[in-house]
């Protein structure tokens, strides 16, 4: 017996609503449970059988405090009643299944009194539903919650008599006095809808929304959007025309384009409303005869049927606010207390005041449709769900808008005149006033401002009462009108170190807004660089003659530790390698690395490097890596012209350059998470590597969005952060969802700066230098890195999907789609998708994926459990990837085990001179904290071979003239299969009707186009015939023609013994065997089942069944015989068994899972599972018909082609 079960649906989502700390969410058929602080899946429930869940309404049976509600949930012309409860278990039961009716539902409300639910449809008609419970599921589920509730109330007392009265009369109540009589006899009367009242105005609504002020259907209102971009207000206890229709009561216009939200608050007497011309209106209400209790709060809001309708007939509603944000159409508005949100198909979220200026806004879903917002309650959060099939948390703290804060009046803004007597190293200046002020042993010394005859008084860092004195006349000791800060560090969040051109180390306690001077060195005038370790207790200072300062923290205070030359003249670069290691750069690309020995105080000499030749002959980054070499290290290094150098212990030149990685700007971080290797540089790349045996591997490159200057990449609880300079501002950009964190402007990255981000401590700081004054830029995390509660999907539409491997009872796939980025996923079960990986690198959009499939059963290698994957779309562009499960070991992580439960991203100090430091070795607790009894993470790695392009254009196009391919030419479908281990033949469909056949060489990794074959229609689809002795692909076009080819001069080419795949012979090709025409118009699918099994020795007949399905939503079977018998020479027989027409729409994707049972999918959004059934008939031909067997609808929209993931377990699409 076939059966269809749904494991995993992830779709756009179409219904959200938050109450308390939970989130409702409509996904598909289903409505899901979240929690909204943690994200974790309560609930989930399918509601409908064939219907998108559009609206949610929710009402609590006895109190918000019992957290049982009820929810109603409407989608299309559907609409069911549940109930959910908190404890025990988060139960979701079902008290009224589906109900369809005649018309599309667009609003619900459920009454307070939860008997009857009023329902507004698309051809602005009401409806009172009465609700009639099951008898066993209401005692089962409202025993002891309104039936049995304490006190008098009234509205307790009518919930019980309710009951009473269902118990009493079930189904039996009188037609005559409350059952609505029907002239539309084609429909089948529910005796359950009470009253349906049309509006006089007999249009199609596109929105509408439902408000019951009083919480009955007496004082019910609808808000009605029109397609005529006309809002109608109108309620069923208005005024009737003979024919019993009720005419609005107010006409609103302005709108030029169809309405898609309504939204109302009484409490503020705002109406909003979006539309398909790009605008949020606001709409004032003032009634003649305003509600006494607007201003309550809307659960204790009381009002009368006789109030409300007063409100509305009288009140002069008028167009408020014309607001302009969006760049596309505005999906839906949300009213707070403070302000108005909207979102919209632009993907952005723009935050409105009542005066209808744009506050704040930002992309919400990287580029794809939000169709959903709501807020929590206390209107901290926000709540948006898209068409990615992700939900995120926003924070609504708009009035919080940072700004960098200057450091005025400091020491280095002192005259000669102005210099004060300072005392020790406690000696304080504050940022308000030049005046010194003390804080030593003789607290009845008082400090004075010098004149110009005075005296200068200075101190001693090791602790003597040595008191250095001169005179005016030695004036270098005092400080200068035209010093200026020249580096910056930044020690954890609150402690900001400043080097002077003079040559002074000072030191800003942001806690009491005050100056300390820590250190004054005339061998740091005019150039300083310096670098704070990773444990955030210490800072190395490099200065011109090649000598290193190393200072630690104790106590609060700055104490010099020690002092050393590290390099034989000035040290240009500088760069911690952990807490007690450090990397000194020289003149002549001398690298050193040192050890610190703290105890004694002292450094020990590690390891002499040298930097290969280049222009600017300094390491900008490094970092050390676990080495493949026993006992050794691999410490890297990236260099001022883009570069990186791989070292191991005892190499004094570079094992291993990759020169211009990062183009010729340089390289500006090296980071360890997980085990990958993070560096990034000023082309605006961030670039992923792995340290292998044969030396540094680029995996992934991911382009940060209109971005040339990546500074550095960070890690905050697992989440990839860039922060990059754009023009004049600073930005914080997170990799994974393509939007940025935080912005500030700081004048660009050629200046002197640090960073430090806590999530511990939820504070970002940004320390940097403007116009030769510090500033300090502060703001919070913990509002801009919210949590996601459902992780997206693709943000465009998915064109292909290809499962990869299976592992520890998960199911990896990629899938790539319009949105150009390749997506990593990982499944098991229901409530367990997780998004691994998404890689930005294709140009255009991802058409085709497929895997390199061995000529076995298995790997015949058996080296390792790679997957070889091929993507291929737009612009004729194919790319090779190499995908492998990688376990993440806590232990080999590095620094791991050191007990700190957070390793805090910090980017170090730059010099204008110097620029970009090293990035240590970092990782986050939440993303790499294994469980005690688990050692070992699953994560992914993908790693980007190769790339080919048909045309890769040029930047000088005027220099040439010549004639070109169509330059919009897509691959449509791609199949690729190994000849031999290290031989790979990828064939590609493309729209240009051409067929090309690749060769790839694993040990080269390189392509070459050996063949291509010209067809006269665009191809949609090629796959390889399942024969191992044979090599025959079948290809599919628009014309709605089979061709299969022989690619036997290709392989035998490739089986000579040492062949030249770089040179290929220009008689390969593709030979033509047959041709079968079996559709009309194009074939959108095609799927091949052989009759024999993978490891039987082939005779020279072969049986194979083809299936075929097109635009002309037919399904054929043709029966097809290939004969090899003759010597060199193969012929294919076809012969038509059958064809069905079972789906209501184009046929996207079939798939043989046995030798009878077949799968197809439609635009229909229904998977059908076919029967190839065989009728023995006396004295006539067998005869051979496809029967269905099982039909399912599925929530995706525009279902592409089905994947099996295992021949016997399941498939999916």
């Amino acid at each position: 017996m076939v059966s269809i079960k749904n494991v995993l649906l992830t779709t756009q989502i179409t219904a959200l609503e938050v109450k308390l700390d939970y989130v409702f969410l409509g996904e598909g058929q289903y409505l899901h449970i979240h929690h909204l602080n943690s994200g974790n899946r309560l609930a989930t429930h399918k509601v409908f059988d064939a219907a998108v869940v559009h609206g949610i309404n929710i009402r609590p049976v006895k109190n918000e405090e019992s957290r049982h509600w009820v929810v109603g949930v409407w989608g299309q012309k559907s609409l069911a009643l549940l109930l959910y409860k908190h404890l025990p278990g988060n139960e979701i039961n079902s008290l009224i299944e589906e109900r369809r009716f005649e018309d599309w539902i667009i609003d619900a409300v459920l009454e307070d009194n939860l008997s009857h639910i009023v329902l507004a449809t698309a051809h602005n008609s009401l409806i009172r539903y009465k609700l009639q419970y099951s008898k066993d599921l209401e005692e089962q589920t409202y025993q002891g919650t309104f039936v049995e509730s304490e006190g008098n109330c009234p509205a307790h007392e009518e919930k019980k008599d309710f009951v009473q009265w269902q118990n009493k009369s079930h189904l039996g109540f009188p037609a005559k006095t409350e059952l609505l009589t029907w002239k539309n006899t084609r429909w089948k009367p529910d005796r359950c809808v009470l009253v349906k009242v049309d509006c006089t105005e007999n249009c199609i609504l596109y929105c509408g929304h439902i408000v019951l002020m009083a919480g009955n259907w007496e004082s019910a209102v609808l808000l009605a959007g029109t397609v005529f971009s006309q809002v109608l207000i109108w309620g069923p206890w208005g005024c009737t025309d003979p024919r019993g229709r009720v005419a609005p009561m107010h006409c609103l216009s302005g709108h030029e384009g169809v309405l898609f939200s309504i939204n109302f608050s009484a409490a503020q007497g705002l109406l909003t409303t979006t539309s398909d011309d790009r605008t949020l209106r606001m709409w004032s209400i003032i009634p003649k005869y305003p509600l006494s209790d607007t201003h309550s709060p809307p659960s204790i809001q009381v009002f009368n049927k006789e109030q409300v309708q007063r409100y509305w007939l009288d009140a002069e509603i008028t167009e408020k606010h014309i607001c302009y944000g969006h760049g596309a159409r505005v999906w839906q508005s949300l009213i707070l207390s403070s302000c108005v949100v909207s979102v919209g198909e632009d993907s952005k979220v723009c935050v409105w005041d009542q005066q209808g200026r744009l506050v704040s806004w930002w992309k919400a879903h990287d580029g794809s449709c939000v169709w959903n917002v709501a807020a929590s309650e206390d209107e901290g959060q926000l709540v948006t769900g898209g068409g990615d099939g992700s939900v995120k948390t926003w924070s609504l703290n708009v009035t919080d808008s940072p700004k960098a804060e200057p450091l005025l009046n400091g020491p280095w803004c002192l005259t000669e005149k102005e210099t004060p007597l300072i005392e020790n190293e406690h000696s304080k200046v504050t940022d308000v006033s030049p005046q010194l002020l003390a804080s030593g042993k003789d607290e009845g010394y008082k400090l004075e401002m010098l004149k110009n005859s005075e005296v200068f008084e200075d101190f001693d860092f090791e602790g003597a009462e040595t008191i250095k004195r001169c005179t005016k006349n030695n004036s270098d000791q005092l400080p200068k009108a035209n010093d200026f800060p020249r580096c910056v560090a930044l020690v954890g969040v609150n402690q900001f170190l400043l080097a002077m051109d003079s040559g002074r180390l000072f030191q800003w306690h942001s806690e009491h807004a005050t100056w300390t001077l820590v250190w004054d060195d005339p061998r740091m005038r005019k150039y300083v660089i310096m670098d704070t370790s990773s444990d955030q207790k210490k800072i190395a200072v490099g200065m011109l003659c090649g000598v290193v300062l190393i200072f630690r923290i104790s106590n609060g205070n700055w104490e010099k530790h020690l002092e050393a030359t590290l390099c034989q003249g000035k040290v240009f670069s500088l760069l911690w390698l952990g807490s007690d290691r450090i990397l000194a750069c020289g003149p002549d690309g001398d690298i050193v690395t040192w050890r610190l020995l703290e105890v004694q105080g002292s450094m020990v000499k590690e390891r002499n490097h040298t930097l290969p030749p280049c222009k600017q002959r300094w390491v900008s980054a490094a970092c050390i890596a676990p080495s493949t070499v026993p006992g050794g290290y691999g410490l890297i290094c990236g260099d001022r012209a883009g570069s990186l150098h791989l070292y191991h212990q005892e190499d004094s030149v570079p094992r291993q350059s990759i020169r211009g990685i990062h183009g010729k700007n340089g390289v500006t971080s090296l980071v360890i998470h997980e085990g990958f290797i993070y560096s990034s540089g000023r082309d605006g790349c961030v670039r992923q590597l792995k340290l292998f045996d044969e030396g540094i591997q680029v995996l992934t490159v991911t382009r940060v969005s209109n971005v040339t200057w990546v500074a550095q990449v960070i890690f905050l609880q697992g989440r990839p952060l860039a922060l990059c300079f754009h023009d004049v501002n600073l930005k914080l950009w997170n990799l994974a969802e393509d939007q940025a964190v935080v912005e500030v402007e700081c004048g660009g990255g050629h200046r002197s700066w640090a960073l430090h981000a806590s999530r511990s401590e939820d504070k970002l700081v940004f320390f940097f230098v403007k116009d030769g004054i510090p500033c300090i830029f502060r703001t919070t995390l913990a509002d801009k890195l919210m949590p996601m509660i459902k992780n997206p999907v693709n943000t465009r539409e998915t064109m292909c999907l290809q499962t990869l491997f299976h592992v520890e009872g998960k199911t990896f796939f990629a899938m790539g789609g319009e949105d150009t980025t390749l997506r990593i996923h990982s499944v098991h079960g229901l409530e367990s998708h997780r998004s691994l990986c998404v890689v930005r690198s294709h140009i255009s959009n991802i058409r085709a994926l497929c895997r390199i499939e061995w000529e076995g059963a298995s790997n015949p290698a058996g080296l390792d459990r790679s997957v070889w994957l091929v993507s291929g779309g737009g612009r004729a562009q194919m790319k090779l990837w190499e995908v492998a499960p990688n376990y993440i070991s806590q232990k080999n992580l590095p620094n791991a085990g050191s007990g700190h439960q957070e390793k805090v991203p910090v980017a170090r100090s730059k010099e204008e001179n110097t620029h970009q430091q090293e990035q240590h070795s970092q990782k986050d607790n939440t993303s790499v904290t294994c469980n005690s009894s688990r050692e070992k993470m699953l994560s992914v790695g993908c790693r980007e071979v190769t790339s080919h392009m048909i045309r890769t254009g040029s930047n000088k196009t005027w220099k040439s003239q010549e004639l070109t391919f169509d330059p919009e030419t897509r691959y449509m479908d791609a199949n690729a299969f190994w000849i031999t281990d290290k031989l790979a033949v990828i064939v590609l469909a493309s729209s240009d009707g051409v067929l090309r056949v690749f060769v790839f060489s694993r040990c080269t990794e390189k392509l070459k186009l050996v063949c291509a074959r010209a067809c006269d229609h665009c191809l949609l689809k090629v796959v390889r015939v399942p024969i191992q002795t044979q090599h025959i692909l079948a290809s599919a076009g628009t014309d709605g023609r089979v061709v299969f080819w022989d690619m036997k001069s290709i392989v035998n080419w490739l089986y000579t013994p040492n062949v030249a795949v770089d040179n290929p012979p220009p008689s390969l090709e593709l030979h033509q065997l047959a041709v079968v025409q079996s559709h009309q118009s194009g074939v959108n699918s095609l799927s091949i089942n052989y009759h024999g099994k993978p490891t039987d020795v082939e005779s020279y007949r072969s049986s194979l069944t083809l299936a075929t399905g097109g635009d002309d939503n037919k399904l054929s079977v043709w029966d097809v015989i290939i004969d090899t018998s003759e010597d060199g020479l193969t012929k294919i027989a076809v012969d038509f068994l059958c064809c069905a027409i079972g789906h209501a729409s184009q046929i996207t994707g079939l798939e043989w899972i046995s030798p009878n049972l077949l799968v197809s999918t439609s635009v229909d959004q229904r998977v059908i599972v076919w029967e190839l059934c065989h009728t023995d008939t006396p004295g006539s031909a067998t005869r051979t018909y496809l029967k269905a067997t099982r039909s399912a609808y599925t929530g995706v929209p525009d279902v592409k082609v089905p994947y099996k993931t295992f021949s016997a377990q399941g498939f999916s699409t």
